[in-house]
């Protein structure tokens, strides 16, 4: 590959092809300000090209991101690139899960300083 970066169009068109659509925050980010599709497409590209996770584990650790976080269409575009990695259903359930039981965990942490109030 060239050191040209891509243009906010190619990258749109790259994601087209990969997820089956393109997500419509980056089409509309991409009419307003070009540059920050492309950097997020090179970010990405970055993290793909880094080798100690197979893209499957990461694919599933997307999963459990983006459903953490509480965003459906992240999780249903994460879970569409999921399967492409040979992710099973079972497999993403699983991550699902793991979201869901650490999530839930981080209540108690974040209740610290009520709780300490109680020990007072």
């Amino acid at each position: 590959m060239s050191n040209q970066l891509p243009t906010a169009q190619q990258v749109l068109k790259q994601m087209e092809g990969k997820m089956g659509g393109v997500p419509r925050p980056l089409a509309i980010i991409a009419e307003i300000n070009p540059g920050a599709v492309v950097e997020h497409a090179m970010n990405q590209q970055s993290l793909a090209q880094q080798e100690q996770l197979p893209p499957k584990y990461k694919a599933l650790i997307n999963v459990a991101v983006a459903a953490a976080l509480g965003s459906e269409t992240c999780t249903k575009n994460q879970v569409a690139m999921a399967l492409k990695s040979g992710a099973t259903r079972e497999e993403i359930v699983e991550a699902l899960l793991c979201a869901k039981q650490t999530k839930s965990s981080t209540i108690f942490s974040a209740s610290l300083a009520g709780l300490e109030l109680l020990t007072e």
